[in-house]
């Protein structure tokens, strides 16, 4: 079974409980000099403060299990986090000791074959480690209980699995992690540049007005990063099936977001091959705020959480990431093409899926004009069955709402 080649795991509240904090151990009566000579074992899982007994920390109970998974099945062990305290988590992961691939009892540390302990974004752990390995980050997977660190998915590509409510690594979440990696990988379809007669299994799935830069990014087989224009959705590539909508939209993100000397062009999106596009699983959701991600909020721990959770939601309706996203969006009100207040169609591609799957094609003016006067419209809302679209029984509700008749 396929496995990556990378898996990197967060220190506080993954690997163990509690927080080695350089600033809170080793200040009681004779502590030693440097701070981690105050950390003594208690026992096999537990390591605590010498000099206070309410600083501790422990192994959660699945890691010996997980790591000797891990270089079973030939993958590298890397140590991710943001913590300030490096020298502490080492010592700490020098009194763990599990089983390596042969049987053997190891310390932990021995095992860490990348230890990427600083206060970075962790793209730039990540960054590091592929230049190390010269490993793609889709061959890579981080495990971690903090939600802002799902960065290193949307910018990167590394697959991304977080752990909830203090309950560490566990060999369920671990396996889901595993899962999901394997399913981005079963969406890649080969990249060969721009020229559509290179693809004879393409199909166009709708228009989308961009920014130049996020346009040369997709052009060059990769993902968006820009994180300044309004997403309700969160951070992806919005799709509509009318171009005119889309034209609508390349006018409007510079009034909102770039500013008006930015160049924008309505782009042609494509899927590199229609079996994988109609297999991928899709989800029609209904545009209810508690799904949403105000990517404005100054809040970024806010934002993160809610896109974790709207992914929680979403399988809840047996739609698992890698997905694409489907709503009806409301009118936009004076000068917009859609009339009489109708809402109209959204397609949400998130990165894993733009760099897999996608293909983006410039359309020149007189190009673009001909798709607006001759098409084709796609028409989501006729695609439920045809592109595996699951539409929960909410989503139905939200169109009665509006008198759509579906």
């Amino acid at each position: 079974m396929a496995y990556p080649k990378v898996v990197a795991l967060d220190t506080d509240w993954t690997i163990f409980w509690g927080w080695l904090n350089k600033n809170t151990w080793g200040k009681g009566a004779g502590a030693f000099n440097p701070v981690q000579d105050n950390i003594n074992q208690v026992n096999y899982w537990e390591i605590q403060d010498r000099t206070n007994a309410n600083n501790k920390c422990g192994m959660y109970a699945d890691i010996p299990r997980i790591v000797e998974d891990i270089l079973k099945n030939g993958a590298k062990i890397a140590v991710v986090s943001r913590n300030t305290s490096k020298d502490m988590c080492d010592r700490a992961l020098w009194y763990w000791k599990v089983k390596d691939d042969h049987g053997k009892e190891k310390r932990l540390i021995e095992l860490v074959k990348f230890d990427e302990v600083y206060d970075s974004e962790k793209t730039v752990h990540f960054e590091k480690i592929k230049g190390y390995t010269g490993h793609h980050y889709t061959e890579m997977i981080h495990y971690d209980d903090e939600a802002p660190n799902n960065i290193v998915e949307m910018m990167l590509g590394v697959t991304f699995q977080v752990s909830r409510d203090q309950k560490g690594l566990t060999w369920e979440n671990y396996q889901e992690g595993l899962d999901m990696w394997r399913r981005n990988k079963a969406i890649e379809s080969p990249w060969h540049g721009l020229d559509l007669n290179l693809y004879p299994k393409k199909k166009l799935i709708g228009y989308s007005g961009m920014d130049l830069e996020t346009i040369k990014l997709l052009e060059a087989g990769g993902r968006r990063h820009d994180r300044i224009e309004a997403a309700r959705w969160g951070y992806a590539m919005y799709v509509a099936d009318d171009p005119a909508v889309a034209k609508y939209f390349a006018n409007w993100i510079k009034q909102t977001a770039f500013g008006p000397q930015a160049q924008t062009i309505v782009c042609a999106i494509y899927a590199r091959d229609d079996s994988i596009f109609n297999s991928l699983p899709k989800i029609w959701v209904p545009d209810q705020n508690d799904m949403k991600t105000n990517v404005s909020s100054p809040n970024k721990f806010q934002v993160a959480w809610s896109q974790e959770d709207r992914d929680r939601k979403v399988a809840s309706w047996g739609v698992k990431k890698p997905y694409i996203l489907f709503s009806r969006h409301p009118n936009m009100g004076r000068g917009f093409p859609v009339p009489n207040n109708w809402r109209f169609n959204e397609m949400v591609v998130y990165g894993q899926v733009q760099e897999a799957l996608m293909l983006t094609v410039r359309l020149s003016d007189q190009e673009l004009n001909h798709h607006v006067q001759n098409g084709p419209h796609l028409h989501y809302e006729q695609k439920f069955s045809e592109w595996n679209i699951t539409v929960p029984n909410e989503a139905r509700a939200d169109f009665r709402r509006w008198n759509e008749n579906f």
